[in-house]
């Protein structure tokens, strides 16, 4: 009997082993002072499991295609490349550490087997964490998520779970107590986003929210009208109180810096972005092929005793150009930022066309687009713990075929 206990329940034991990245950074990460340093060695002691329980795993055959295998393609191109700037003129290695760690775990992972229960059962968690992690934070540091919570990548990461767990709650064809479950899950995270008060994620979320069961609706995918009124009125009523209540002295901080921007003063946080993506435009023409890496700041010093430079925004010292793409184009240089979006468009197009249940596919493709728009911003794929956090998302979210391959 315990050997056919063994035997039936080893798959399972074996397959949560190899998931214990993915929970950690779905979950404890958040908890811990810079939890994504040990991302790392987790993932080595995984791939370690995995080779030793292969058999247990029940994977699909190893000659059997994946949808994540063009994007795994793109995005070790991507990963080759961002290494050839680093040991060419210098950069981030805990950036590189991540893309190489994320690719590797990947390339093994994606032959994983998961029923959508595993999948919902690991976004409600996390759910369930980052909203404790928010509402925590936010009492403690005076009405905005921070202390040891970077609130930008945080932001970022509960912007991408919510429109997961909203993208399921819309499409998938469950019964309704998981989704009433999902829906308080989903209200708790849109709270949560506005406790971080970041407007480059909140703003591109609830466009995304609105529009996502609308064009659904037009097109009959599988979203009746009846449905999308409910979900745009919950979603509108909490949005509208939730602002009124939480951001109520952001939104009007933003009507002054967009004033004073108006007026010529750029000293706001509006007009240091504006400067710092007017800066880009001289690095970008000094090296445009391969960028500066590391050397930006030499670049900018250059710029400031030449008159080009404001002493502002020389004091300021930014780490990036609060814009994904002008920040990859300057420090990568044109390859690595054709190379990056062309890893963002392929992302989409596995979401879009591999025959992947709705709510997978609408919401993977969703949540891509929503980086690629608070990419215009900030620089969500700059911070280690979203490049782990979306990378093990999109992961789970469509690791393998459900139409060919079952798990038993």
């Amino acid at each position: 009997m315990l050997n056919l206990l063994s035997s039936r329940y080893a798959p399972v034991v074996a397959k949560w082993l190899v998931l214990a990245p993915v929970v950690y950074v779905f979950t404890i990460m958040w908890w811990v002072s810079e939890g994504a340093k040990y991302v790392p060695g987790l993932v080595i002691v995984s791939l370690l499991l995995m080779a030793a329980t292969w058999p247990a795993l029940r994977c699909s055959a190893v000659n059997d295609s994946s949808p994540l295998d063009p994007f795994l393609k793109v995005f070790w191109l991507y990963v080759f490349y961002s290494a050839f700037v680093y040991f060419y003129h210098g950069g981030s290695w805990s950036e590189l550490r991540a893309l190489l760690c994320f690719a590797l775990y990947g390339q093994f992972a994606k032959r994983l087997t998961l029923p959508d229960s595993w999948r919902i059962g690991l976004l409600f968690l996390s759910s369930l964490s980052l909203s404790i992690v928010a509402f925590s934070e936010y009492l403690d540091h005076g009405g905005r998520v921070g202390g040891t919570i970077n609130p930008i990548p945080f932001a970022t990461v509960i912007g991408t779970l919510l429109i997961a767990l909203y993208a399921w709650a819309l499409f998938s064809g469950t019964n309704s107590k998981p989704k009433a479950i999902a829906s308080l899950s989903i209200l708790a995270l849109l709270v949560s986003l506005m406790m971080t008060q970041t407007r480059g994620v909140l703003i591109p979320v609830l466009v995304v929210v609105i529009a996502l069961p609308l064009l659904s609706a037009l097109k009959q995918q599988g979203v009746r009208a009846r449905k999308t009124v409910m979900a745009l009125l919950v979603v509108l009523v909490a949005a509208s109180t939730g602002l009124a209540i939480i951001n109520s002295d952001r939104i009007a901080r933003t009507i002054d810096e967009v004033e004073a921007v108006s007026s010529g003063d750029l000293s706001t946080s509006i007009g240091i972005r504006l400067q710092l993506w007017r800066s880009a435009i001289p690095l970008i023409a000094d090296s445009p092929l391969v960028g500066h890496g590391d050397g930006y700041r030499d670049a900018l010093q250059r710029l400031y005793e030449d008159g080009k430079l404001s002493g502002q925004l020389n004091r300021f010292n930014a780490a990036h150009f609060h814009n994904q793409f002008l920040d990859l184009w300057v420090k990568k240089g044109v390859l690595g930022l054709c190379i990056f979006v062309l890893t963002l468009a392929v992302a989409i197009k596995i979401f879009w066309s591999s025959g992947m249940p709705l709510w997978r596919s609408k919401g993977g493709a969703a949540i891509v687009l929503l980086l690629s728009v608070s990419a215009l911003t900030d620089v969500p794929l700059l911070h280690v713990p979203v490049i782990f956090y979306v990378g093990f998302l999109i992961l789970i979210l469509a690791a393998e075929r459900p139409r060919r391959f079952e798990f038993n």
